[in-house]
Order: C-alpha cells, then sequence, then structure tokens
C-alpha cells in the first residue's frame, strides 16, 4: 500500500482518517506486556508510557495501524490473531458494550455491535448473514490490503466471538469457521479457541453457525424491562454521536462503495460516472488508497466464479454470466487468480 494525495469523496473512509482507537490493540499490547515486546517503537503513534500502557485518547489512521500490526505479527507469527481476539474484552467498549448488553437476545446484542463496530475500532466490516437454518458473521475488506487481511479476519472474527462469549446467556457455539488464509497457523490452537472445526483456503473468512443461536435471551431479559428499552436508546445516541466525532458516521471504504455498486460488472469509466467524478479522479482516489481497480473488481468476479462452479455452473456459462470474452478467457482468469482450474478448484473442495 503507498501513500498519495488526492482528495476523497465526502461519504468515503480513507487510510488517513486517524479513526481508530486503541481497543482493537489491546489484545496485543497485553501480549506485547507479557512478552516485553519493545511496545514505544511498535505502536509510536499510540503514546506508549514506559510502562507499556498506550494513551486511552489517541486515535490513529490505517497506514500508522498497518505498520505497527505488520510488525506485531512478525514477531508474534501466524496464530497472532487468535491471542490477540481472544484478550479484547466487552467491558472495554463503554456505551456500545452498555447498548448489546440491554438488548433482549443474543442476535440483536451481535447486530448492535457490528452497526457500530467502528467504535470498537474494527479495521475491517463484520456483517451477519442470517439463513433459514445457518447464520454466517463474514469479513469484509475496508481496504485493498491482501498482506494483512488474514491477520485481521483471524482477529476480527476471534474478536466478536469472544465478545459473544461475554453475554450473559449461552454461549454462541460455532459449527465450522472458514478462513481464506493463515495456512502456517496452527489449527489445534484455532479449533480450541472457537471449539469447532476449522477450514483454511476458503473463499472468505466467517463464523458459521445454527440460525436458532440467535432467538437465545440474555439472561436478564426473561420479562420485558423499559429501562434496557431506555438503555439501548440512550447508547445508540451517544454512539452516533461518537461516530459523528469522529467523522465517520454514515461513511463506508471506497473498496466496500465499489463493491456495493458492483464494480465488477462495470469499466472504471462507468463506474466513475456512477459516482458523479472522472475517470482521472477515480484513479488518484484508489492510488491514494493504495488500491488497485482490477483486483477489487477482479476479486468480486472470483468471488461470483466459485459461486457459481461449486453450484454446479459450466465454464461457458460462468464465463457468460461475468462478462468474460468467452470459456477459455475464463479459465485463464481463474488460474492466474486462484493457481486452480476451474475444475480443480471443484475437486478441491469435494474432497
Amino acid at each position: 500500500m503507498m501513500q498519495h494525495s488526492a482528495q476523497p469523496l465526502p461519504s468515503v473512509l480513507s487510510v488517513q482518517d486517524a479513526i481508530f482507537p486503541v481497543h482493537p490493540f489491546s489484545g496485543l499490547f497485553a501480549l506485547g506486556r507479557e512478552q516485553n515486546w519493545r511496545l514505544r517503537e511498535m505502536f509510536p503513534a499510540f503514546s506508549v508510557d514506559e510502562s507499556g500502557q498506550p494513551s486511552a485518547t489517541a486515535r490513529i489512521n490505517y497506514m500508522q495501524a498497518r505498520e505497527s500490526l505488520l510488525l506485531a505479527r512478525h514477531i508474534g507469527g501466524a496464530d497472532l490473531g487468535i491471542l490477540s481476539g481472544s484478550r479484547k474484552s466487552l467491558a472495554a467498549l463503554g456505551e456500545m458494550g452498555q447498548g448489546m448488553l440491554a438488548l433482549p437476545s443474543l442476535g440483536k446484542a451481535l447486530a448492535f455491535g457490528l452497526e457500530y463496530q467502528l467504535i470498537a475500532g474494527s479495521m475491517l466490516q463484520l456483517e451477519l448473514e442470517i439463513g433459514a437454518q445457518q447464520s454466517r458473521l463474514v469479513s469484509h475488506a475496508l481496504f485493498d490490503d491482501r498482506e494483512l487481511q488474514d491477520f485481521l479476519d483471524l482477529d476480527h472474527l476471534a474478536t466478536a466471538l469472544n465478545a459473544a462469549r461475554h453475554l450473559p446467556c449461552q454461549h454462541l457455539q460455532p459449527e465450522r469457521v472458514e478462513l481464506r488464509g493463515n495456512l502456517y497457523g496452527s489449527r489445534s490452537a484455532a479449533e480450541a479457541f472457537f471449539a469447532c472445526p476449522v477450514i483454511y483456503g476458503a473463499d472468505v473468512s466467517q463464523i458459521v453457525f445454527a440460525s436458532t443461536m440467535l432467538d437465545v435471551a440474555l439472561a436478564h431479559q426473561t420479562t420485558p424491562d423499559p429501562q434496557n428499552a431506555l438503555v439501548v436508546t440512550l447508547s445508540r445516541h451517544t454512539c452516533d454521536q461518537e461516530l459523528a466525532s469522529i467523522g465517520v458516521l454514515g461513511k463506508q471504504s471506497l473498496v466496500r462503495l465499489l463493491v456495493t455498486m458492483q464494480c465488477e460488472c462495470r469499466s472504471v469509466a462507468e463506474m466513475a460516472s456512477a459516482l458523479g467524478i472522472s475517470p482521472r479522479s477515480l484513479h488518484r482516489l484508489l492510488a491514494r488508497e493504495g488500491a488497485s481497480y482490477f483486483h477489487i473488481a477482479e476479486s468480486v468476479r472470483m468471488e461470483r466464479a466459485k459461486r457459481f462452479l461449486l453450484a454446479g455452473h459450466s465454464n461457458e456459462r460462468v464465463a457468460e454470466q461475468l462478462d468474460y470474452a468467452d470459456a477459455r478467457s475464463f479459465r485463464r482468469a481463474f488460474k492466474r487468480w486462484t493457481s486452480l482450474t476451474p475444475s480443480a478448484y471443484c475437486l478441491a473442495r469435494q474432497t
């Protein structure tokens, strides 16, 4: 990722926005104090004191954060995401945590936390996808950062599960966890923490669990309590004010905006027109964020291609649906992206 100068769209989060508080790094600081890491050198943007305590009020931008996280991952190894995520507490979330605790069910508490995840310093976007039998907590990138994405996926999914386990109710029990990367991590360590099978090399990183878990009542919510409704209202108001104060209320990152607007189906010129800017301005914005339009669009296209293939669609049909010139062009693109032919990918997923 590289830094360039360009004016961002008003509604878009930038890698230069100082929006990340100390909370998402609290697990790393705890580990660092235990293992005598040089925290002041590793996290210079947090004004760490001599005892290894960071400034509670500091907020840093993504570019500052990623340099510290890359260094921490180098020192801590492939399982650092689990070690870090497992040490973050619900109590440290302040008003956001209070709002979650006052809601009647696990599902509503999770939804509230996800709505305000930027307050907790989420460096990616977790989304709750609810199905009839199974539901999923899915990780989506906020920024185009392939080097750090695997660590962030593992850290944030572990954090979310750990927060859910601190709610006063039956623990959220995953059926399985799927991870895109982290192939060098310890499967036994991951399965011990998540308490379920962990699959590596998945198309997306996610926690899969029974949808019935969302209806589990919080222990203190056996009968409706008007006081809890008031707590939720006040918490929501406070959280909205905090998001507004750091300038992120209603914003999303450029990567998420392009994905939402189906960049895989549009050229740069078409996307720029939809955004009301010139293609040159869009290229400058992407360069400033260290992002590639081709990479973002092709990533989404490949995720769709994998779903189509696993659903039994032919190469010819997938090529047609994803606007490739022909099946041969699609096969070449798929192998370039995944290092597998479409048939080899399907075979690998079936074994």
